[in-house]
């Protein structure tokens, strides 16, 4: 590959979206999220009756977001450990930076 020494470097940050949802399927629908963002102001809160960004983490996969994490395969043997948050994914977008 080669280099233009005279085009700027695109440089990029790394978002992350947690996606939580009621079952381990991509196409499961989202119960909860929360967004990173690549910024030192960026403080994430849950925020109550806020949209969902995706109705299931197939609608953010179509969107260009990659899954890093998807949540434990196993069998469960008691199903009411998953608790309110749901099964969660974690997933990844690299966004040009702005300076």
């Amino acid at each position: 590959m080669e280099y233009d020494l005279y085009s700027p470097v695109i440089m990029k940050r790394q978002r992350l979206l947690y996606l939580n949802a009621v079952s381990r399927s991509v196409r499961a629908a989202v119960i909860g999220f929360a967004i990173h963002e690549p910024y030192a102001s960026d403080s994430p809160q849950v925020e109550v009756g806020a949209e969902m960004p995706y109705g299931t983490v197939h609608e953010a996969i179509l969107d260009g977001w990659v899954v890093v994490h998807f949540p434990d395969q196993r069998l469960d043997l008691e199903p009411e450990r998953v608790g309110a948050f749901g099964y969660e994914f974690i997933l990844s977008q690299m966004e040009a930076l702005d300076e």
